[in-house]
């Protein structure tokens, strides 16, 4: 079986509200112009997503929205997404969408998109209101999370603060600074003290973590040369440093998605992530657009790699439907 663990999808009307048209592919911009997100028909449209999800061998994929800017834009995409999977229940699950720092009626939406929905996990991003992952700010969020024990799954922030040098005259700010940007976030996760207080908390990073596995060894050197004064003096996480740093590590899951046929980028976290804290995924429809081939190669070249066949089933799909509890229809 193979599980999508990224793949985006918005109610038309919301589409609508960012700009999509009918049979055209958009660009949503920031007001400074900013490429933000591509919008075309297959952005809303379920009866794309299956057609391209059956070209390119995909069993079930697990939607997610991106950033709202309201709780009610995040109720409208929980009730979409439950009907959809509603609908299609042997083709789709979701997560649920809310504002993690929107107090008590966030949080409470949240709940009710779990209990009430079905929903089987959270998206959030990178950066919430300018806020990292390790804010104190987001305690009461990690632990509703933990209390529904469903994952948190943490995309890459669409509107970016504090990466001011990737502003150029071509398209860093959406291409390399997101990537830093889940990099720097899978990190805090470990080092900032968020799973040493939430043990029960499951996280799956996207896109491979931001690529974090290519400088993880340097992240190591640099906490087991300097203990207590890497956190200038005043330590977030307990001793012993390092090994507790790596052990939160590998509770982190990873999907495979933001690199189109990025085979090169599998082969590289698998130098320091166990194949049962991946998770294929392809950032459908922003990556592989109308391209089900391209997926299908994907998967062709992960089912290649020099690994046993119990590994590559776990990341295309089994490792998933462990995560989830998804109990997947006959």
């Amino acid at each position: 079986m193979v599980i999508d663990l990224e793949h985006h999808l918005e109610p038309r009307e919301v589409w609508e509200k960012r700009g999509g048209r009918p049979g055209q592919l958009v660009m949503q911009r920031a007001p400074d112009g900013t490429p933000l997100r591509p919008l075309d028909d297959s952005t809303h449209d379920v009866g794309i997503h299956l057609k391209y999800m059956d070209i390119a061998g995909i069993d079930m994929a697990v939607l997610s929205g991106t950033e709202v800017g309201s709780l009610e834009e995040a109720r409208v995409f929980n009730n979409h997404f439950a009907k959809v999977v509603e609908q299609h229940p042997k083709r789709f699950t979701a997560f649920a969408t809310t504002l993690p720092l929107g107090g008590k009626p966030a949080l409470d939406e949240l709940e009710r998109a779990v209990k009430k929905l079905g929903l089987k996990g959270v998206l959030m991003n990178a950066q919430v209101s300018g806020q990292p992952v390790d804010s104190r700010q987001l305690w009461p969020f990690y632990e509703k999370v933990s209390e529904l024990r469903v994952p948190v799954f943490v995309h890459p922030s669409i509107k970016l603060e504090g990466f001011d040098a990737c502003k150029a005259p071509y398209d860093l700010f959406r291409t390399i600074a997101r990537e830093f940007d889940l990099s720097l976030a899978t990190f805090r996760f470990c080092a900032g003290g968020v799973l040493e207080e939430f043990p029960d908390l499951n996280v799956i990073m996207a896109h491979f973590g931001g690529g974090y596995s290519a400088v993880k060894e340097r992240m190591d050197r640099y906490i087991n040369f300097m203990g207590s004064d890497f956190w200038n003096g005043k330590p977030l996480i307990s001793k012993p440093y390092l090994d507790n740093y790596n052990k939160y590590f590998d509770r982190l899951y990873f999907n495979m998605a933001g690199r189109e046929i990025g085979i090169e980028s599998a082969r590289c976290a698998l130098t320091n992530i166990s194949p049962s804290r991946l998770l294929f995924g392809t950032d459908y429809p922003p990556n592989f657009i109308n391209d089900g081939d391209g997926m299908r190669n994907y998967i062709e070249k992960i089912r290649q790699l020099d690994l046993d066949k119990k590994a590559i089933d776990a990341m295309l799909g089994t490792n998933a439907v462990e995560l989830l509890g998804l109990d997947i229809p006959a």
